[in-house]
């Protein structure tokens, strides 16, 4: 068996760091009045993802999560702030949403430099994969 005895297994690890994730993003993005979720939403957009349909897909283990249906009211909010336009079911940022995506970003990258300390890139990306593999072994059953 991988895991020893005790009570602090995988899935222990795996809701504290959501948890944390969550809180210390949002102290990070709380002066552009973003929370973590937000965020994800914000920076989705500005990769291209261009529906909210396709935003609730890529996040949708974050909607069960947040008990939500959709993040269409997200992208209202931020079409109501100016930072998102659509037309029809497209979205894009304007040019006041992806400036307070830069913004954000750099408050983002330097809370992961943070929380990245003493982690090389080698282990971060070993430790994803093995999360990824895990997660793909428990979606075949």
């Amino acid at each position: 068996m991988l895991q020893k005895n005790t009570t602090k297994r995988l899935g222990y690890w795996l809701l504290h760091l959501h948890r944390l994730f969550d809180e210390a993003t949002g102290r990070a993005l709380a002066g552009e009045q973003l929370d973590r979720r937000q965020w994800q939403v914000l920076h989705a957009i500005s990769i291209g993802v261009d529906e909210v349909a396709a935003i609730d897909a890529a996040f949708a283990p974050f909607l069960a999560v947040d008990r939500a249906a959709s993040y269409q009211p997200v992208v209202e909010e931020f079409i109501s702030r100016g930072w998102v336009v659509g037309a029809g079911e497209k979205i894009a940022l304007t040019e006041a949403g992806n400036a307070a995506h830069e913004r954000a970003e750099k408050l983002v990258n330097a809370h992961a430099a943070r929380s990245l300390t003493g982690i090389t890139q080698e282990e971060f990306l070993a430790a994803n994969d093995v999360l990824a593999r895990i997660a793909a072994n428990l979606e075949s059953e």
